[in-house]
């Protein structure tokens, strides 16, 4: 079971390259972003003549995909009980701040983000149409969230003993 472990996190590892999340009004998307768009805080624009919003680098995500790599290079070089702790370790590290980065990017998040870019109060005409906008989560990060869950449960396994062609290897 062990052997397998590297598919989950070399498919996560791939899904940062999938579209992430867009943000719409109305269903018009207005930006859209890949994984590794979003740790390096650059986003698509998808309105006609406009230039790709950047924004700063998200931290949290870079050290989500710092973690997925050290835990896949853990994979592919050693083996022993302890690489399976480790690798247990890394995949619940890039979990941790997949979602630690992602929660910037809530519909409040975004809301309370505009409001503070604006000087003056909010009039009620631009609270209705803060309502419309919607943050949209697409495959590429749902795909990375189950890759890595599938790799958490194959180390969980290993680490318990339940892999005996793991320890017949050692």
């Amino acid at each position: 079971m062990w052997r397998w472990i590297k598919i989950p996190k070399a498919v996560a590892l791939l899904a940062f390259l999938l579209p992430w999340m867009s943000v719409s009004c109305s269903n018009n998307t207005l930006v859209s972003a890949t994984g590794f768009g979003l740790a390096a805080g650059k986003f698509t624009s998808e309105l006609p003549g406009r230039t790709p919003a950047t924004g700063e680098w998200n931290l949290y995500l870079v050290i989500a995909i710092t973690a997925l790599v050290m835990g896949l290079v853990i994979a592919f070089l050693r083996r022993g009980r302890t690489t399976a702790g480790l690798s247990l370790t890394t995949t619940a590290a890039a979990l941790l701040f997949i979602w630690l980065g992602t929660s910037r990017y809530t519909k409040a998040a975004v809301l309370e983000q505009a409001s503070k870019t604006r000087a003056t109060a909010v009039s009620e005409v631009e609270q209705a149409a803060a309502s419309m906008i919607n943050v949209n989560w697409h495959y590429g990060y749902w795909l990375a969230l189950a890759a890595l869950l599938a790799a958490a449960a194959i180390a969980a396994l290993v680490l318990s003993g339940k892999d005996p062609d793991f320890e017949q290897r050692r």
